[in-house]
């Protein structure tokens, strides 16, 4: 489903105080309960990881855990935190024959059984007041019967409120198809800005039998989306925005920020293999004319089959 896309740059492997775990694991079936190790898959420190030999960005980029550890389904990664039992972070590569695809959305929720501290119970969110919110969304994943089954496993669910989730995150999600359309492909992440370590988490509460339980799913007060356009080398841009987990009369281009910023709020350093002068020049950016044709904006309040 990938296409093949070159690009000369070499990027090292860096060493931080969270370990980056690959995102070119060999895809595995939602059935599978073996944990992958992941950290014998990618090259060891001091190699080079390139475009030039994957292909796509799919198996390229990495991103360091917070509170997580990094898996991967068939066609997206993501790191499990689950003290929050959702993922802090979700990433994948989204072409403009993905976008194109026209399966019918699959109301499947379920646990994931990869993640090996098991992951949120759907019921869990059952009379909570919160959606269960996509963080890859089934509309992005309609090219696969596979990645639309994925794609409702509670790993890539988290708790948005619904003026939220069928508002303004709606919009930057078709937003986001529109720009691949436009630029072909780009690489996406996206996840709940969740407490640090040591700070204090809210909990969700379900009813159950007239009673309200307290579940172990964090409510983020915030969710971020970056975007990564390679389509064109020595024209990669990067943009972000960070939302409040409310409903908004506002359009999503008034919560641009950049990805130096998420990092600061999540912990995470995202494409923490990149050579650190190129993330340093397009992490520190994010200039809104550069993506334009936002048509998108205060588009949908009720379209929630979009997400």
């Amino acid at each position: 489903m990938r296409l093949f896309y070159s690009i000369a740059y070499l990027f090292p492997l860096l060493l931080g105080a969270c370990v980056a775990l690959p995102a070119d694991v060999p895809a595995t079936s939602s059935s599978e309960t073996e944990s992958q190790d992941l950290t014998k898959v990618f090259p060891t420190s001091g190699t080079a990881a390139s475009l030039d030999d994957n292909p796509s960005g799919d198996a390229v980029f990495t991103h360091t855990n917070c509170k997580g550890k990094t898996y991967r389904h068939a066609n997206y990664s993501f790191s499990y935190s689950e003290s929050d039992e959702q993922s802090e972070w979700v990433a994948y590569e989204l072409t403009r024959g993905e976008v194109e695809g026209n399966l019918a959305r699959k109301e499947d929720f379920s646990s994931d059984p990869m993640v090996e501290t098991g992951s949120a119970n759907p019921q869990d969110y059952q009379n909570s007041g919160y959606d269960r919110g996509h963080l890859a969304p089934s509309a992005d994943m309609r090219f696969d019967a596979t990645a639309m089954e994925e794609c409702f496993l509670t790993s890539n669910i988290s708790p948005q409120v619904k003026g939220f989730n069928n508002g303004i995150w709606n919009d930057l999600e078709m937003q986001t198809r529109s720009w691949v359309r436009k630029y072909e492909r780009l690489y996406v992440v996206t996840g709940p800005v969740l407490p640090k370590p040591g700070q204090e988490a809210r909990k969700m509460y379900a009813t159950s039998r007239g009673k309200d339980v307290r579940t172990n799913v964090t409510i983020p007060d915030k969710f971020y989306k970056i975007l990564f356009d390679f389509s064109k080398r020595g024209k990669e841009k990067m943009i972000a925005f960070v939302i409040p987990n409310q409903a908004l009369d506002k359009p999503f281009t008034d919560y641009v920020t950049t990805v130096d910023e998420v990092e600061r709020m999540t912990g995470i350093d995202f494409f923490s293999n990149m050579d650190k002068d190129f993330q340093a020049r397009c992490e520190s950016r994010s200039d809104l004319s550069k993506w334009p044709e936002a048509t998108f904006v205060n588009y949908s309040n009720t379209h929630s089959f979009n997400h």
